[in-house]
């Protein structure tokens, strides 16, 4: 895997993402690159354009870092991501907004059905073999608030799967919910009312 790593300060988890440049002056992300969950490996991820305001770097190494806000979630503050005409997703700077990364990988050599209740939400996928045949990861970058409903196939016995049920419930559908900040994942919408 690639440079990407955790670190905490006073409380908050910082995830760092490589920033790579094209042509020298472009700074941009690889999806598989990230890694929320820390399930299945990444072999093929996706190019995202990163405005150069998000850019930092330490000793040499360019990156742009995230704050973890929950288990299967990332933030950035000032951020919106654009998909341009031609299919280039992009984060853009935006003062006062607020950009959520949800991370949702399938089981082993499964999928992911997902669907936007609400919010804009755009997504890229990372596949887990140079076909996808051993699985993929999805990616959902939301602006601001929003309500996505999932279900997930595949095998969670296999090795490193395991921590998929608790993550995203024994039957592997739901809903995520991000509102005001903070990540929710329903797996029993009606029992998870009758309990709050």
């Amino acid at each position: 895997m690639g440079d990407a790593y955790v670190i905490t300060v006073i409380g908050v988890a910082e995830e760092k993402v490589p920033i790579s440049y094209r042509d020298g002056k472009y700074p941009y992300l690889d999806t598989k690159e990230i890694d929320i969950t820390n399930i299945g490996s990444r072999t093929r991820g996706r190019i995202v354009y990163v405005s150069g305001r998000f850019v930092k770097s330490d000793d040499d190494k360019s990156y742009i870092e995230f704050q973890r806000i929950d288990n299967i979630a990332l933030k950035l503050l000032n951020a919106k991501i654009i998909n341009t005409e031609k299919g280039t997703l992009i984060l853009k700077y935006e003062p006062n907004s607020i950009l959520y990364l949800i991370e949702i990988p399938s089981g082993f050599r499964g999928g992911i059905e997902t669907q936007y209740l609400h919010g804009q939400c755009l997504e890229s996928l990372v596949l887990r073999s140079p076909s996808g045949s051993l699985g993929y990861i999805v990616h959902i970058w939301c602006n601001g608030n929003a309500e996505i409903q999932y279900k997930i196939s595949g095998r969670t016995t296999t090795a490193g799967y395991g921590k998929l049920t608790k993550l995203f419930g024994e039957n592997l559908s739901g809903k995520v919910k991000i509102q005001n900040g903070e990540v929710k994942v329903i797996f029993d919408e009606q029992l998870d009312q009758l309990l709050s």
